[in-house]
């Protein structure tokens, strides 16, 4: 469970983590202009790795109806100036759903995070919080606050530890993919709509409903998307049966589809808890259906696993993977 940090001083005190691993592994500064629908931003200071880059910044004041820290996100252009990718920005007190970002922890580790709606703007037809969900397999958790309201929020990354944002750059990244495959038309397709309304069918009966030890060095939870890529490429590799095809959705990591039968599923959990193993053992079985299904669960591999868990593996006939994190990759082996 997540819990949304509220306090004035806390919110603060992540923000100022939230900067100093960003400007530890952003070690370049640049002056450019900042263009958005409405306006631009002159002369901003932004720290970049050369390829992504990041600006803050206070937006309060007498006239400001919804006061606000700037957090903004987008792709480096070392000729010209910049365009925003995505704003994450976060109020300064409370709950205030009208900003996009905010940060909440893990009542499980104590990690705090700092996480964004999935409201996507920018101004085009298409792009929107329901469309990017389902074409991009972002998986909202549920945060609590304090009078257990919750609020809905995609993971973008912790606000400390190694490669803290590498989790965001690929936010990012996915984030601007999506705004050129709108403007590609790509979201039009049958085959889109149908994942869309699968996604919304999901989500809305979620919230009908509603009324841990991990690597002290690198954060497996803000990670899983590295690892589902990691395992696409493993995939990749091999031959896939004839007529296969990758799939991905809201109901499962990855699997691989021939005609509409899924023949092969594969869960990833970033932790080998009790808990999230029954959830992929769930998951594996009630979606892994098909005659013959290889079903997998992808769990890191210097966690052990429980000896009770591993045979009700073997008799189930669930393969078990594992997957190696460092700073700037996953490895499925």
């Amino acid at each position: 469970m997540f819990t949304l940090i509220e306090s004035k001083l806390e919110i603060a005190k992540a923000q100022r983590k939230l900067e100093s691993a960003i400007r530890r592994d952003f070690k370049q500064r640049a002056t450019k202009n900042i263009g958005y629908p409405g306006g631009t931003t002159f002369d901003a200071s932004v720290f970049t790795d050369g390829t992504y880059w990041y600006w803050s910044s206070d937006h309060k004041g007498k006239d400001v109806a919804n006061p606000r820290r700037l957090n903004w996100f987008g792709l480096f252009n070392a000729e010209g100036g910049l365009q925003i990718s995505v704003e994450i920005n976060t109020a300064y007190e409370g709950r205030n759903d009208q900003v996009a970002g905010f940060f909440a922890r893990d009542n499980t580790t104590g990690s705090i995070y700092l996480l964004h709606s999935g409201r996507v703007g920018g101004g085009t037809k298409g792009v929107g919080k329901s469309a990017f969900l389902a074409w991009s397999d972002q998986r909202p958790v549920d945060i609590v606050d304090s009078s257990g309201g919750v609020r809905e929020g995609v993971l973008v990354m912790p606000i400390d530890g190694i490669a803290a944002s590498r989790s965001a750059v690929r936010y990012v990244d996915i984030i601007a993919r999506f705004k050129l495959a709108v403007r590609a038309g790509d979201i039009e397709t049958h085959e889109f709509q149908r994942k869309k309304k699968e996604l919304d069918d999901f989500y809305s009966e979620a919230r009908g409903r509603r009324k841990g030890r991990r690597s002290a060095e690198i954060d497996y939870l803000s990670r899983h998307g590295d690892v589902v890529d990691a395992l696409n490429s493993w995939r990749t590799s091999e031959p896939l049966p004839k007529g296969g095809r990758i799939v991905k959705n809201v109901l499962i990591d990855m699997g691989v589809a021939v005609g509409r039968d899924l023949v092969e599923v594969f869960e990833v959990k970033t932790s080998t808890a009790r808990s999230d193993v029954y959830c992929a053992i769930g998951q594996l079985m009630v979606h892994g259906t098909a005659a013959g299904c290889r079903r997998a669960i992808v769990l890191p591999h210097k966690e052990a696993i429980a000896a009770d868990l591993k045979d009700a593996l073997q008799r189930l006939r669930i393969e078990l993977l594992k997957f190696k994190l460092d700073e700037q990759k996953a490895t499925i082996f």
